[in-house]
């Protein structure tokens, strides 16, 4: 009944998949409307990739109390 980790910081172009390990049906839905996997069994799983640099707060539509972010920063140019 949680999203572990509750937050995690990645580059721009990174594909995050969620999977769902509960016994009940979750969704991963952003707060903005950038993404939505609908609901989501047991076992079952989402991917989005994260092209855009920002902080991308989610929720589940199920249980509003289950909320996480995504930090999404650029990668820096060592050159």
């Amino acid at each position: 009944m949680a999203f572990d980790p509750s937050t995690i910081t990645v580059t721009t172009g990174t594909s995050i998949t969620w999977t769902n390990k509960d016994a009940i049906g979750h969704s991963v839905t952003s707060d903005n409307g950038v993404f939505d996997s609908g609901i989501l069994n047991s076992t079952e799983t989402f991917s989005y990739t994260f092209n855009t640099a920002g902080t991308f707060a989610y929720h589940c539509k199920v249980h509003s109390s289950m909320t996480a972010s995504v930090i999404v920063k650029s990668p820096s140019l060592g050159y």
